[in-house]
């Protein structure tokens, strides 16, 4: 899908994996919008889903947020406290 973005932050994080290994990223995050249809490979995402910003932050605030990563969790929680106005100029 192809839509505009419009840059709201960078972040970094590490992460060690017990002796599996480790992450150390630089990561940026991007806002936009589209009306197109996502072309999901099977092959890359198993499940995927669209859901409102709002019913977001419930369910990760619900029992049913040990489905997200620790690092999603944190930087939703960041674009909700200091990009809500933002998100809010999408919907």
């Amino acid at each position: 899908m192809t839509c505009s973005l419009q840059f709201l932050y960078k972040f970094q994080y590490q992460a060690q994996y017990d002796a599996t290994g480790a992450e150390n990223e630089l990561c940026s995050v991007f806002i936009g919008r589209t009306r197109e249809e996502p072309r999901i490979d099977p092959v890359e995402i198993n499940d995927w889903c669209w859901i409102g910003p709002e019913a977001l932050a419930a369910q990760l605030a619900g029992a049913s947020s040990r489905i997200f990563t620790p690092w999603f969790k944190m930087e939703w929680a960041r674009i909700w406290r200091d990009y809500r106005a933002e998100v809010a100029t999408l919907q």
